[in-house]
Parts: C-alpha cells; sequence; structure tokens
C-alpha cells in the first residue's frame, strides 16, 4: 500500500526525504521564482468583485511588537501577548470600545500562546523557553495567579503551542530544535523529539504533528504511545517555515515560509500532489484556514493579505529542465564553450518557462503572464510556445484570479480567524490589532 506522504516530482524545488518504513526515495526539481510585474488584464476572480475584509474595530495601546493574537468564539474578546511582556484580555464593552480584561505581565517577553474555549485554559510560551498555564474564568475577568503550571523545559523561545484535548496531552515546540508533550492533567512529560533545525511553527492533529523548521522544511511525526516516529520531511521553502496551518477535514497541509511562498501538501489524497500558491512580493509570516468555506488567508511582513479560493481545481508546477542549449532556437547557453567556440558566438543566459518548465534562452522567453491554476496570480516569465498556445486557444487557458489581495499597510506579524462568525484578527507591526469582517470572502 502506498503511503500518503510519498509525493511525486512535481511542484518546483519539492524535495521529499521519507522515512516510512514501507517505502523510501528521494525526489528533487527545480523551482520558479516569481517576479512581481503589473497583473495582465484578467476580468474579475473567482471569489467575487465585492470581496474584501471590512475593518470592524482596531485595538491600540501596546507600546512594542505584538507576538500573538487569539479571537474568542464565545465572546467579542481578542487574546493578546506583547514584547512588552504583557499577556491581554480584550473584551468589548456597552460603549463598542475594547478594553483589557485581563491583563498579566509575564517574567520575560511571550512569544506565542494558545486559549482552549473548552476547557477555559491558556497557555502562554516565553522568550525563556518557559511555559506557562493559567485557568481562566467563566466571565472573563480572572484567571488563576499565580500561574496553574509552569514547565520549564526548553532551551529556546518558544514558537508553537497545542493542546490534545482527545489524549489529553500539552505540546510544545522551540527553537531549541525540540518538541515536547506533557500529560495536561498531571503535567508530567510523556514524550520529546528532537530536529535538525529550529523548530519554528507547529500544527496537530493526532496522531501526527507538523513541524515547521528554520531550514524550510516541515517534518511529520506520528505519535504512538509516548514515542514519536518521523514519518516524512517535506523540503520545498528555501527560507524558513514562518506558519503551519491544517485542514483536519480533507486532510491538507498548507506551509508560509520566508521564500514568499506557500506550499498546499495533499497528504490525505495519497497520490503525493503539492501545490505552489505564488501571491506575496514579501515573506509569509501567518497563515489561517476557513475549512468550511475552502479559503486560505495568507499574510506577508508588508502588511499584504491574500484569500485563496481553494475549491478551484489546480494544476501541478512542472519541474525545471535541464540543457545545454536553449530548447527552442538552440542558442548555447554561457557555460556550453564546446558550442559557443564551434559557431562563434556568444553564450545566453538560461531561463525557464514557469508553465512547461523548458530551459530557453531571453529571447525564447519574452512574455509574462499570470496563470492561477498554476498558483501564479504575480505575472511570471513564459516562453513564445507556451504564448503562442495561450493566445490561440484562450478557452484551454482560464486567467481568472483564484485569490483576491488588501493592503493592511502594515505588515502582519500574528493572525487568528473564527470561520463561525466571519470574523479575522490581525496584528500589524505597527502595534496595532485590528477586527476584521471577512463574511464577503466566505
Amino acid at each position: 500500500m502506498r503511503c500518503p506522504f510519498a509525493l511525486n516530482t512535481v511542484s518546483g524545488r519539492i524535495r521529499l526525504v521519507h522515512y516510512c518504513s514501507n517505502c523510501c526515495f528521494t525526489a528533487t526539481v527545480m523551482s520558479a521564482v516569481i517576479n512581481s510585474r503589473p497583473t495582465s488584464s484578467a476580468a474579475g476572480n473567482s471569489i467575487g468583485e465585492e470581496a474584501r475584509p471590512a475593518l470592524l474595530h482596531k485595538i491600540e495601546g501596546h507600546v512594542a511588537r505584538v507576538n500573538d493574537v487569539y479571537l474568542l468564539s464565545k465572546e467579542e474578546g481578542v487574546w493578546t501577548c506583547s514584547d512588552d511582556r504583557s499577556v491581554r484580555l480584550y473584551l468589548k464593552r456597552d460603549n463598542g470600545q475594547f478594553w483589557p480584561s485581563i491583563h498579566k505581565i509575564m517574567p520575560v517577553a511571550p512569544t506565542c500562546l494558545y486559549f482552549s474555549e473548552e476547557t477555559s485554559r491558556l497557555l502562554v510560551g516565553l522568550l525563556n523557553g518557559h511555559v506557562y498555564e493559567y485557568h481562566v474564568a467563566d466571565d472573563y475577568n480572572t484567571m488563576s495567579d499565580p500561574e496553574a503550571r509552569r514547565w520549564t523545559i526548553h532551551a529556546g523561545p518558544i514558537s508553537g503551542l497545542g493542546i490534545a484535548l482527545s489524549a489529553e496531552l500539552v505540546f510544545s515546540c522551540s527553537k531549541d530544535k525540540s518538541v515536547v508533550w506533557h500529560c495536561s492533567e498531571t503535567g508530567i512529560k510523556r514524550g520529546a523529539f528532537h530536529c535538525d533545525s529550529s523548530c519554528t511553527a507547529m500544527a496537530m492533529d493526532l496522531p501526527f504533528v507538523f513541524i515547521g523548521d528554520h531550514g524550510g522544511n516541515v517534518v511529520v511525526l506520528r505519535l504512538s504511545g509516548d514515542t514519536a516516529q518521523m514519518v516524512s520531511k517535506l523540503s520545498a521553502h528555501t527560507g524558513p517555515v514562518s506558519s503551519l496551518a491544517w485542514n483536519r477535514v480533507k486532510e491538507i497541509l498548507y506551509s508560509g515560509s520566508y521564500d514568499n511562498l506557500v506550499i498546499m501538501w495533499d497528504i490525505g489524497g495519497k497520490r503525493g500532489e503539492a501545490y505552489e500558491l505564488n501571491g506575496h512580493s514579501s515573506k509569509i509570516t501567518s497563515l489561517v484556514i476557513a475549512p468550511g468555506a475552502a479559503r486560505l488567508f495568507s499574510a506577508d511582513d508588508a502588511g499584504k493579505l491574500v484569500c485563496w479560493d481553494m475549491s478551484a481545481n489546480r494544476l501541478e508546477t512542472p519541474g525545471w529542465k535541464t540543457a545545454d542549449n536553449c530548447e527552442i532556437c538552440d542558442a548555447p547557453f554561457f557555460w556550453n564553450l564546446t558550442a559557443m567556440w564551434q559557431r562563434k558566438v556568444v553564450g545566453q543566459r538560461q531561463h525557464h518557462c514557469r508553465t512547461c518548465g523548458k530551459a530557453v534562452c531571453g529571447a525564447c522567453c519574452s512574455n509574462w503572464t499570470i496563470f492561477p491554476r498554476m498558483g501564479y496570480e504575480l505575472p511570471v516569465r513564459i516562453c513564445n510556445v507556451c504564448h503562442e498556445k495561450m493566445e490561440e486557444n484562450p478557452q484551454q487557458f482560464d486567467l481568472t484570479p483564484l485569490s483576491v489581495a488588501h493592503d493592511i499597510r502594515s505588515g502582519v506579524t500574528a493572525m487568528h480567524l473564527q470561520e463561525t462568525m466571519g470574523k479575522l484578527v490581525t496584528a500589524s507591526q505597527n502595534r496595532v490589532v485590528m477586527i476584521w469582517d471577512i463574511r464577503s470572502m466566505l
């Protein structure tokens, strides 16, 4: 039986190092680099012309960077943690303004938080590697003081937290390259796993745990009892993985990275499919998913918020081909010294068509276009042959955008979504927390 994590050599620069006992292989292909030029004229988009976020509230008052946010679903409130060492819960008052209901100063700066509304437990990860657990009152006006529990288990900043209620486990990952899980009832350590690089993001759906690292990899762990086995390592990004989002309904994993790229990994399809989503020109900082509406939201450090239509049929990005001469006009590339000497010509620089993967010279690859079905929401280079096919058979190449972008005007540091409420909360580099109405985008 084929392993669900066995990926084919499909999307650009996809490399999978596989550790399953049933199969073992390594696949490598090249990747496309997106150049942001003015978009081509494609009418409309698949999400809707009126699809854009509407700003509902702005929360100001932080004096330092906001590192994480959590939007409540049962109350109109937002948890925040900041470099000013504060953990705050803002609740909406009768006058329509948000004011701190809980304000806790931590020993050092908190880096991330996780709140379980089912159990009213708040986890706070700190810069020094400590994890604090608090019990929050039902009226959201107080929480346990001192903390209900404290773990001093990591030697570096906490980068991910989570609670698996079904297994009664608390998970934490850190930039000290470790993932640790404890019993949520007793606080006793149950297990640990050490990665090859600093852990930067985490997503869970037991028995699987997904860990993004500083090397651009996504490590897939399978928990069995108190031990964890590495199932596979998804290596596609050329920069650190900044965020992970997991769609447990369709079993699809999304990873965002500092290389400006979002990759969609079809884990549950068991066909080894992976798709690139190219809509950012700056490093991605946060991903959130609305599985019911088949929407993915990604944000970058330039303040661009993109909503992706994940219900559309997409094409995998072809691998880049290798050649010593242009595959269209046969002009030699600059490293092909023999052909250059025989023909008495100067070698050309090699380019690649993003839609077919051919290795071509600049003269044969001078056209630019978007191609949303392949994930290219920004114009990319295509060869003359593919350009002619698009011109002659436009009905076969649908250029309708499959995403909507919105400029928040300040780099996003954290984001959280409540799909049932149709609301999204963002924290920006300008230390402002904003709550958006996104129902028109769902």
